[in-house]
């Protein structure tokens, strides 16, 4: 029998949900960073792996990628997904604990419900590529009431005679006299220089006729005042696609399109640009499109922080 485990990790590093046909969704959630007081770990952010088993329906993701990695057609590999789907209900059924390695294991808990047991084994966020967790001890300090006196920095003043004290003094008092005089001689000489006879000035007239005469030889008057500009060319800038997908962010997929309408209205008064899907007859209500998938994520990270759409997810589309 088929090992789906590795198929769909190496799914989840690059999507955020994964769907086992006839079985259920592995959707990951961002997890920021941790730190744990009682053992002083700190770890990097992640995803935190959750299962919903409503999520149930062949989306295509896991089968396309199984054909292209085991070149084999769309309905051989369909065929083997069935099939493993199948023997892990068997298993449930007998009581087992069905496990997938690296992701986690599920069995029957308390009134016949599924329950999952994530035990994730790498970390499935990209972006902590090369992150690992840690211990840092807390760091401890001391204190103590007693100042610290650095002597090295203390220069002691050598003991001077009064004869010394007389001689710097004679040398110092003619030096600080004249540096007091040197404002006074620069503030009356700025004082002489600044006063000008009015006798000696003389204003420089223009008649007011040879201006204007100067200004209709050179140009038109009207020219001068009044001027007019060609508009603006409007420069349309298109945003180039690093994909050949769409990118749908799906809030609900449901078998009636009366279900599906009747949810977009209700995404639409909630502010979102919701819309309807077609594929794989069934109806998928959307709650935004991108072109590029970096972000997508990031709008999908951004609807998940509500906890009415926690279950969003990430639905690529080839164009």
């Amino acid at each position: 029998m088929l090992d789906l485990s590795d198929y769909i990790i190496g799914l989840l590093f690059i999507n955020d949900c994964v769907i086992l046909p006839g079985f259920g969704g592995f959707v990951a959630n961002y997890q920021e960073a941790q730190h744990d007081a009682t053992s002083n770990t700190f770890t990097p952010p992640s995803k935190k792996l959750v299962f919903n088993s409503n999520l149930s329906y062949n989306d295509g993701l896991l089968i396309n990628h199984l054909s292209q990695q085991l070149s084999v057609s769309y309905a051989e590999a369909k065929e083997m997904v069935r099939q493993s789907v199948e023997d892990v209900w068997i298993r449930l059924e007998r009581g087992e604990v069905v496990k997938f390695d690296g992701i986690g294991s599920f069995q029957y808990g308390e009134g016949d419900a599924l329950v999952f047991n994530p035990e994730i084994t790498e970390n499935l966020l990209t972006d902590s590529y090369g992150m690992f967790s840690f211990r840092f001890p807390p760091l401890s300090y001391k204190t103590s009431d007693e100042p610290i006196i650095n002597n090295d920095n203390i220069r002691h003043m050598p003991n001077l005679s009064s004869r010394q004290i007389l001689s710097y003094a004679a040398i110092l008092v003619p030096i600080a006299a004249l540096i007091a005089l040197i404002p006074i001689y620069r503030n009356a000489d700025s004082q002489s220089a600044s006063v000008i006879p009015i006798e000696d000035t003389v204003t420089a007239t223009v008649p007011k006729s040879s201006v204007d005469n100067a200004i209709t030889e050179s140009t038109d008057k009207r020219r001068a005042l009044f001027y007019s500009e060609t508009p603006a060319q409007k420069v349309e800038i298109h945003k180039a696609s690093n994909t050949d997908c769409t990118y749908y962010i799906i809030g609900g997929s449901f078998k009636d399109k009366a279900n599906a309408e009747s949810y977009m209205k209700k995404y639409r008064k909630d502010g979102f640009d919701s819309g309807i899907v077609h594929a794989d007859n069934l109806y998928r209500v959307t709650l935004g499109s991108f072109d590029d998938k970096v972000f997508a994520l990031h709008e999908l990270r951004r609807i998940r922080a509500s906890e009415k759409y926690s279950n969003a997810w990430l639905y690529p589309v080839a164009k």
